[in-house]
């Protein structure tokens, strides 16, 4: 009998898990697994199915262990990945929650048809902050890398950059329409908004429009590839782009959807054999649409020779509106600093040991009628505190000042 260990280099990290929003009022779960007996060949295996909202679920987005999902009926709700159940709700908001992102593992932002930007903190899920300028239902929210900035875009036709360490407005931009998309590079460097046939990439320096695509329909999302030069781009027309914003040209189209594609995204990936520099595998790209109810995995390269490829699909029988992964790197402990300090405090008083001082009281006893004589002697401890030594401090100050006062009279 022989037994083989063979070593799996699977590019999808274990648990990474693909949640949409649908019409139906419905979130659904599902992980990705790998396909036994095959090469690149995934399977999706439903893991989450939950009734959310009285409504269209509008958006959705991971932060630590949570999925927090937002809804036409004005709530957000929030599930937890871990236990598998619902964790709450926020009530915060009095119009539709149009957009939602987390930041790091402790922030989350919210942006409604109220008008306003809500910071929470997550874990007791307080509202920091409420951000207020626009005039406007607000339809696009982004975050920057690095925490400090945001971005909101609203139905006023104003692009507001907010400084988040002030909590006010850093910019205000008009634009010449209503922006439905915001996304920032990784590195910060530039952020893009998607208007109504065509989406313009920015750079964050110089506040100028770097590179234009023209889609000839209404730009549905925007990812970047690996670094910060290549993205893709999806649409009502069906078919996902690639540009290069080095060379600011089309790289490849390919057909993803039959009429149109809703929601885009990226996995996370596991480049164990690309940092060795044997096999390039390409980028993983998900793709969903509202018209045939199908979420899709496609294998995408950078270059224009080689040719995508669809590596997995499930039919969810629903009308996805948003989409958004996971995986269990997102998640990350919540520590309580109170009690913890409360423990060492205790610590360091009981360690500290008080001086005690000693007091001797003798007596002198004759008895009548003898010439004998008896003492007692009495031992006192006396605790020596803090404030007893300033307050013996303080007595001897005055004692020395009046000294000091009858002396010079």
């Amino acid at each position: 009998c022989l037994i083989h260990f063979i070593k799996r280099s699977e590019m999808i990290p274990k648990d990474t898990e693909i949640l949409v929003g649908t019409y139906e009022e419905f979130l659904l779960g599902y992980k990705i697994e790998k396909k036994l007996k095959t090469k690149d060949e995934y399977e999706f295996t439903p893991s989450f199915t939950q009734r959310a909202h009285i409504g269209p679920v509008r958006c959705l987005t991971g932060v630590n262990k949570f999925i927090v999902s937002g809804g036409s009926d004005d709530m957000c709700k929030i599930f937890d990945l871990v236990a598998r159940v619902e964790h709450g709700q926020l009530t915060h908001h009095d119009g539709t929650v149009a957009c939602a992102a987390g930041f790091g593992k402790s922030y989350l932002l919210t942006a409604s048809d109220d008008n306003s930007v809500a910071v929470v903190k997550v874990g007791s899920w307080q509202v920091e902050k409420t951000l207020y300028k626009h005039t406007a239902g607000i339809t696009a929210l982004a975050v920057h890398p690095s925490g400090k900035l945001a971005f909101t875009a609203a139905k006023d036709k104003k692009l507001i950059t907010w400084n988040l360490v002030k909590a006010r407005p850093a910019f205000i931009t008009n634009i010449k329409g209503i922006a439905d998309i915001l996304v920032v590079s990784p590195d910060g460097s530039r952020y893009c908004v998607g208007l109504h046939r065509r989406i313009d990439i920015y750079n964050l320096e110089t506040a100028g429009i770097e590179y234009t695509i023209d889609l000839k329909c209404r730009p549905n999302g925007l990812v970047f590839l690996g670094g910060n030069q290549i993205v893709a781009v999806a649409g009502e027309s069906g078919k996902v782009q690639v540009h290069s914003l080095i060379e600011k040209a089309l790289i490849k189209d390919f057909e993803a959807h039959e009429t149109r594609v809703r929601c885009i995204s990226t996995l996370p990936e596991e480049d164990e054999e690309n940092s060795s520099g044997k096999e390039d595998r390409g980028h993983i790209l998900v793709t969903a649409s509202s018209s045939d109810h199908m979420i899709k995995l496609w294998r995408v390269h950078t270059d224009s020779a080689s040719e995508v490829k669809c590596i997995g699909k499930v039919d969810t029988s629903c009308r996805v509106t948003c989409l958004t992964t996971w995986d269990p790197s997102m998640k990350g402990a919540i520590k309580k600093k109170r009690k913890k300090v409360a423990e060492t405090d205790k610590q360091q008083i009981s360690t500290q040991t008080t001086p005690k001082k000693k007091i001797k009281l003798s007596e002198d006893n004759k008895e009548s009628g003898s010439d004998s004589e008896r003492k007692e002697e009495i031992v006192i401890e006396q605790e020596v505190n803090d404030r007893n030594s300033e307050q013996t401090s303080k007595k001897a100050k005055k004692k020395k000042k009046k000294s000091v006062e009858s002396i010079a009279s």
